[in-house]
């Protein structure tokens, strides 16, 4: 299956896209009818007179850090929490991209080769870029607030196997039970507005299907300006990585340029979005979807930017 990339001779009409997207876990989310996508104002940007005030007040920024890890210091978590120890000893089970990947298309992209572990849950087969695209932020914070079908914060989630003991394990965790109403705002901003669209950055192509499935990714950063992608990385990332990108490697084992010719889904994130424990957010400063595009025509330079 190969995903068409569609690009015009105007980068920036282009890339101003009203939903950038997003996914969540094995929601019940096909359950509600699609009621539409949303109205998009003339400069591109997403609006619908009438929008909830908790959601035009949440930070979509903070709301992509919690869709990596919602309890991280960066997003101003509650550290005397008493479910922490729970969160961080079964991460996966509760971390929003583990069960929407990167890319919040499920396990139709970036992760149809994810398989699931008895420390992973089964990525999901909603693709949150679709249900925010054509749903109004309301429907898309009553889906997350929903607590039917869900899992709480209390079950035990140890004896998980994915082929023999996972119907608990598979399910979204309850968010009333763990979040604030104001959180889950902040992930319904990130989903509906502030979320990366991929499938400006690179194109793709998939083989088989979830779990054993295969991806390959091409045109990386095609069409992007790779000069100014050398200024943004010389001015924000050189300072700890490097000139080149071999400063830190990523994971021990990727230089900056190798992580984003290798997984440019997880790339576009980070980039914007932080990694907590590590590097800072840059949604203040990456704010055009071009200037990610841009860093990542600069990236697939080997020459520049080399393997470690």
């Amino acid at each position: 299956m190969l995903k068409r990339w569609r690009r015009s001779s105007d980068r920036k009409g282009q890339a101003a896209r009203a939903w950038p997207g997003g996914k969540t876990v094995t929601l019940a989310l096909t359950a509600f009818v699609l009621a539409g996508a949303a109205a998009c104002d003339d400069d591109g940007t997403t609006g619908v007179s009438g929008d909830p005030p908790e959601f035009i007040a949440a930070d979509g920024i903070n709301g992509g850090t919690m869709y990596d890890k919602f309890w991280a210091p960066e997003t101003g978590w509650d550290r005397n929490d008493p479910n922490l120890t729970t969160f961080n000893d079964h991460s996966n089970f509760f971390r929003c991209k583990q069960c929407h990947a990167w890319d919040r298309k499920g396990n139709a992209a970036s992760y149809i080769g994810r398989a699931p572990s008895t420390t992973r849950p089964n990525v999901s087969s909603v693709n949150l870029v679709a249900y925010a695209e054509n749903h109004t932020p309301q429907e898309v914070f009553d889906a997350l607030w929903s607590s039917s079908g869900r899992r709480s914060v209390t079950a035990d989630l140890s004896t998980y196997d994915p082929q023999t003991n996972n119907t608990v394990g598979d399910q979204m965790p309850d968010l009333t039970e763990i979040m604030t109403e104001a959180q889950v705002w902040d992930l319904v901003k990130f989903l509906k507005e502030e979320a990366n669209d991929t499938d400006l950055l690179y194109d793709y192509s998939t083989t088989g299907t979830y779990p054993t499935g295969s991806i390959t990714y091409s045109n990386i950063g095609a069409g992007g300006d790779p000069d100014n992608g050398d200024a943004l990385f010389s001015a924000n990332c050189r300072p700890c990585h490097g000139a080149d990108g071999t400063a830190i490697l990523v994971d021990g084992s990727y230089s900056i340029g190798s992580f984003l010719r290798a997984k440019p889904y997880e790339v576009q994130h980070k980039v914007k979005f932080g990694q907590p424990g590590s590097n800072p957010s840059m949604g203040t400063i990456l704010t055009d979807i071009n200037d990610i595009l841009d860093l990542y025509a600069a990236l697939t330079n080997t020459t520049k930017y080399p393997d470690p």
